[in-house]
């Protein structure tokens, strides 16, 4: 596999596992937190996305065989899922879960929305369950891991620094570029669920695809 297929998978993986979807989110539901219990957060969200994603690529290719789905299948529903949540950031039901957050424990916040389905997304976990099946070189599998483990850096240092961020954003704007980001998701969700229906052969994409 040439470099620019490597970077290619990076960016992908980077697509399905870094913090450009979680962070807005992370800034909303910890807003009220101290500064220790942000960063516990941020690590067990890492850490949560981390595990699960290298879990994926481990034993994905068994999962698939023992469960007998399809990669088409598990596209589907993964773009249903993305599509949930991008429509109830749109329409601001996001709102009350942050407001709320306060009586939550916030690492049950760390492993769901924030880890999964955000850090680690739909997207992130149909390339990790293809890469398990496809790839069979021991070097190219250990390729895969080392990317995770440099995504899963990344995010943790995002998470981080995200306090610099939030001096730079009030609240109305946090909720404004979450909406807009819900749409984007929203925009993705569909694309991963004709994708899915395509690759089960139910429709035929054509044009631009």
């Amino acid at each position: 596999m040439n470099t620019i297929s490597l970077i290619e998978i990076f960016i992908a993986l980077f697509i399905g596992m870094g913090p450009i979807k979680v962070l807005l989110v992370y800034i909303a539901m910890t807003e009220n937190m101290d500064m220790k219990v942000r960063r516990q957060v941020a690590r067990r969200t890492v850490l949560v996305a981390g595990s699960v994603g290298l879990g994926l690529f481990l034993i994905g290719a068994f999962l698939q065989a023992m469960l007998h789905f399809s990669i088409g299948s598990l596209t589907i529903f993964g773009g249903l899922i993305l599509l949930i949540l991008a429509i109830t950031m749109v329409l601001g039901g996001q709102k009350s879960s942050h407001s709320e957050h306060g009586d939550q424990n916030p690492m049950s916040l760390a492993t769901s929305p924030l880890a999964i389905p955000l850090m680690l997304n739909p997207v992130g976990v149909v390339i990790l369950m293809v890469a398990s099946v496809e790839v069979q070189d021991l070097g190219l599998s250990l390729v895969f891991i080392v990317m995770i483990l440099v995504i899963m850096v990344i995010n943790l240092a995002v998470l981080y620094g995200s306090d610099r961020i939030t001096k730079y954003l009030s609240h109305a704007t946090v909720e404004l570029l979450e909406r807009v980001l819900g749409i984007l998701l929203g925009a993705l969700a569909v694309e991963l669920i004709v994708t899915g229906l395509a690759e089960l052969g139910i429709i035929t994409m054509t044009g631009g695809y």
